[in-house]
């Protein structure tokens, strides 16, 4: 009786649940409404039907999403919420930012929530110091450092919202001697950060001068962000980085913005925009920083001898800002296919947003700067290409440690169940056309489909792959599966039957493998995948000197020029390497240093 009494209990309440969500969806009447959010790369906008009160659907009427990485939650969201009659539904995996805008661009349209009219922003003083040029973390950082230092600052943006990658990113910063490595009783010093180059890959790659200035003011900067900024740093407790270790633990981590610490080495980048943004908040309030949102800048001017501010386009139409000193934020180029074939690979993936244009850098070409590091990419390991830029299903190499990884000459590259981060980056670099086939059998895998990464669906998206014969194939021996994937047979055959004899322990493995070892022959059905890398950020930048004062080739200085973030080029930091915490230090260290030395130029003029 009493579990009976339980479950009309659980009845009961279920029924007044539905009974709540469903009076409030009656006093929506019936007809087709239109809402607005913010997404990961401008407004979504939706129409919801409403009928007999019950959503009958949900249509995407306009959005900038970023193209493959969206389109889970463009395809599954609408529908999804149709079929609960309900914005309480879960986002698309990989497809966070653009589920919620979609939850959030309905509810607005069931709520009433009308998308304001715009208004034209009018810069507040009469005369503008620094022009900062993009408002991810190095622009945000530069932004609110010069106006920390009385400058007038003008922050433009090209979406309608702060942030950019900064969002979604991980949120680790390298710094070394801070007040939380301090509390933690932990001796470092720039010493000790600049041996952690050489030793990772910097020797003889990097700029040794940019290298030495940001080991001494990386720490500076994670202390101006704890106790001016107030960014929240948790536990505060230093690690030794995510890729490989340094020899010091001296990345910290920012907690989210919305304070969820389990997601801390996930999300935590969101937390610096969230303590930048109310710094820039702050700025505007007393006066000195003016925030242009869906603004785009069109180009740097110049008068000849010096940068003298910009041109910009928005719905208002084009145009000029003057000022002394401009720095440019814009991002990476990892967006920009047609830069990354130029200047990286000839097969390429990537995971930026289409923003990612590589803007600061055809600003700076054009005012005749240099590039420098740009040979290298630190890319990902096993993407397959679906018919689009942007990576939507890759190999999984993390946890299936049994396959081999070949060239399309059929040749070995690594010991593949060791190789790290950086191995796997520079064996995809290396290859020929950067097309790397990971190679295994049943005996390895029973489940193929477990390879896969990126699909709700493995098993489906397996079998749609491998029925289309472009990326997976399947064969009886390796003869055939060599011919069916474009790999040349004679070297694929002797590669194979040199691994299957130290598999058998007749030989030694010509890469020192000796973990999990499975011969290829004789395991069943035998399988490839065609991969290429993926990006999710670019290393080679803009040349500039110790002041983030963009150069020309024969290091003169383009007066008024001055940059931070992602397009400094981390391979001139840190070289050849995957250092934890240094794509937030380039924004947060150069950020302060560009906007001190931009400011200081703007005061001396």
């Amino acid at each position: 009786m009493k579990m009976i009494r339980k479950l009309l209990s659980v009845v009961l309440a279920l029924a007044m649940l539905l009974s709540i969500a469903g009076m409030a969806l009656a006093q929506t009447a019936d007809g087709t409404y239109e809402g607005v959010a913010q997404g990961m790369g401008g407004d979504v906008k939706v129409s919801v039907t409403v009928s007999g009160g019950v959503i009958t659907d949900v249509t995407v009427l306009s959005q900038n999403e970023t193209v493959g990485i969206s389109d889970p939650a463009l395809k599954s969201i609408p529908a999804a919420i149709v079929e609960a009659n309900s914005t309480e539904v879960d986002a698309a995996a990989g497809a966070t930012v653009t589920s919620e805008a979609i939850k959030t661009a309905v509810q607005n349209a069931l709520d009433g929530v009308q998308e304001e009219e715009a208004a034209e922003v009018v810069v507040p003083f009469d005369h503008i110091d620094v022009i900062v040029v993009g408002g991810g973390l190095g622009g945000l950082a530069a932004t609110v450092r010069a106006s920390e230092l009385g400058a007038n600052v003008l922050l433009i943006e090209q979406t309608s919202k702060l942030g950019a990658s900064g969002l979604l990113a991980g949120g680790s910063l390298v710094g070394v001697n801070t007040r939380i490595e301090a509390e933690n009783s932990i001796e470092d010093s720039v010493e000790l950060m600049l041996e952690d180059f050489d030793r990772l890959g910097g020797k003889g790659m990097n700029n040794p001068t940019l290298a030495k200035t940001f080991a001494e003011n990386c720490g500076r900067a994670v202390d101006w962000l704890d106790t001016v900024v107030g960014v929240d740093f948790g536990e505060r407790v230093p690690t030794y980085g995510g890729y490989v270790a340094l020899n010091v633990p001296r990345v910290h981590y920012a907690v989210p913005a919305d304070g969820d610490v389990s997601k801390s080495s996930g999300k935590g980048g969101s937390g610096y925009v969230k303590a930048l943004s109310a710094k820039v908040d702050e700025g505007i309030a007393n006066g000195n920083v003016c925030l242009m949102l869906d603004t785009q800048v069109t180009g740097v001017n110049y008068d000849g001898e010096k940068v003298t501010g910009v041109t910009a386009t928005n719905a208002f139409g084009e145009r000029t800002y003057d000022a002394p000193s401009v720095i440019l934020a814009c991002g990476g180029y990892g967006g920009n296919e047609e830069m990354l074939k130029t200047y990286n690979f000839k097969n390429v993936l990537t995971t930026c947003a289409d923003t990612s244009r590589g803007d600061g850098y055809t600003f700076a070409l054009e005012l005749g700067a240099a590039l420098s590091g740009m040979d290298w990419v630190s890319a990902y390991a096993g993407g397959i290409n679906t018919g689009t830029f942007h990576k939507v299903l890759s190999a999984n190499l993390y946890t299936n440690k049994q396959p081999i990884w070949v060239t399309m000459e059929g040749n070995r590259l690594t010991n593949e169940p060791v190789a790290n981060s950086t191995d796997q980056s520079n064996a995809w670099n290396a290859a020929t056309d950067n097309l790397v086939y990971i190679i295994f059998n049943d005996a390895m895998l029973e489940d193929p489909s477990t390879i896969l990464y990126g699909a709700a669906d493995l098993k489906a998206a397996w079998e749609e792959q491998l029925a289309l014969g472009k990326n997976i194939w399947a064969a009886d021996t390796i003869e055939e599966l060599a011919q069916k994937a474009g790999i040349d047979a004679a070297g694929l055959t002797a590669t194979v039957e040199a691994y299957d004899k130290a598999c058998a322990g007749e030989a030694e493995d010509p890469f020192g493998r000796t973990e999990n070892m499975i011969a290829l022959e004789n395991g069943g059905m035998i399988y490839a995948i065609k991969t290429m890398p993926y990006v999710m950020m670019t290393n080679g930048g803009v040349a500039m000197n110790e002041n983030a004062n963009i150069i020309r080739e024969d290091g003169t200085p383009i007066v008024g020029l001055y940059q931070c973030g992602e397009q400094v080029g981390s391979d001139n930091i840190a070289g050849h390497s995957s250092v934890g915490g240094m794509a937030h230090g380039n924004c947060m260290t150069w950020g302060m240093i560009s906007a001190e030395n931009a400011v200081k130029h703007a005061q001396e003029r």
